[in-house]
């Protein structure tokens, strides 16, 4: 193989007289050639023969290898698929996303390819499907390497993966994967949350909107609304349009806060639940000590306990029955057009 390299290297023909192996151990350009080699490529844990092109996928929880194959971009497909899935998962340790080529792997590195699929099936490789289907794959946290080992790798692009619409939008469109109906729902809220209620969240392009009911009077006084505007374009009034989508936004973001535990792209629980269940509580203290001055008795409460986690059949987490934030009916203003 050397000895091919070098002919070729070199433009001479190969299996002639110039090329033979009695000839070539006497040319000085051959033993140079020979040796460069086996100091820069060849025994440096490098893989032997032509280089092979790697990608890696890094996140906070580790690093996936993935070999430039269809078996190797399929998996990274569905690694990537799996982390769209899980992109508002309560529990998620991951913020951010990175992509990188490999031109020159290590051997340790190219032992790592693919190491994610357990069990290959064959039909994948025959599916025209960009994922994989019937193989047997994980992205555990043993099959995940260091970051040590991304030595030499190239960073191609870098995504966000905290739990705001954009982020969501471009990792799904950028690789073309699919959307779970809970996923469509956080995405469509957070989209509301941030710029107002659209006629097209409703719309079953992917699934049914599940809070289409919550929304339902406001999006037809918004419809009013804009037939108001269209009827008077010379009017400067906006027919209430601006107060109703604000309306829509504070109902997407209570919504969001009580159902699903995110606010301002972070999951945590909300500090105003926090600072209402705390001033209950001292309230409810002061109440009870001005009792028993007055009367000399005490009362027993019940404290206020912490809402139960439930978690799905496709054990993504999600908050039930978390206090509401909404503010009372009797607090909100009733916009009537």
């Amino acid at each position: 193989m050397p000895d091919a390299a070098y002919t070729l290297k070199a433009g001479l023909k190969l299996f002639s007289r110039r090329t033979s192996p009695a000839a070539l151990q006497k040319d000085k350009q051959y033993k140079e050639f020979i040796r460069h080699n086996e100091a820069e490529g060849w025994n440096n844990e490098k893989l032997s023969g032509e280089k092979q092109r790697m990608y890696a996928v890094a996140t906070d929880e580790g690093v996936l290898f993935f070999s430039d194959s269809e078996k190797g971009m399929k998996a990274r497909n569905s690694y990537l698929q799996h982390l769209a899935d899980g992109f508002f998962n309560f529990s998620k340790g991951a913020e951010t996303l990175k992509l990188y080529e490999i031109e020159a792997p290590m051997r340790q590195v190219a032992k790592l390819a693919d190491n994610c699929i357990d069990k290959l099936a064959k039909s994948d490789l025959r599916s025209a499907g960009m994922q994989l289907r019937k193989s047997e794959f994980s992205f555990t946290e043993e099959k995940m390497a260091g970051k040590e080992m991304l030595e030499g790798a190239v960073c191609t692009d870098k995504y966000d993966l905290r739990p705001d619409y954009n982020n969501f939008d471009r990792l799904t469109k950028d690789f073309n994967l699919g959307i779970s109906p809970r996923n469509y729902d956080v995405a469509s809220l957070l989209y509301i949350s941030e710029n107002g209620y659209a006629g097209h969240v409703a719309a079953d392009y992917f699934h049914p909107f599940s809070y289409e009911y919550e929304f339902r009077d406001l999006a037809e006084k918004l419809g009013d609304s804009i037939k108001a505007r269209q009827s008077a374009p010379m009017s400067a009034h906006d027919f209430g349009y601006a107060a109703l989508q604000t309306e829509a936004k504070v109902m997407a973001r209570d919504i969001l806060q009580s159902e699903f535990h995110i606010t301002d792209g972070e999951f945590k629980l909300s500090r105003s639940i926090n600072q209402v269940e705390k001033t209950e509580r001292m309230q409810t203290a002061s109440y009870q000590h001005s009792k028993e001055q007055k009367t000399g008795k005490s009362f027993d409460t019940d404290p206020i306990g912490e809402t139960p986690v439930q978690k799905r059949n496709n054990d993504q987490r999600q908050a039930k029955h978390v206090v509401s934030i909404t503010p009372d009916k009797k607090e909100k203003k009733q916009l009537i057009i």
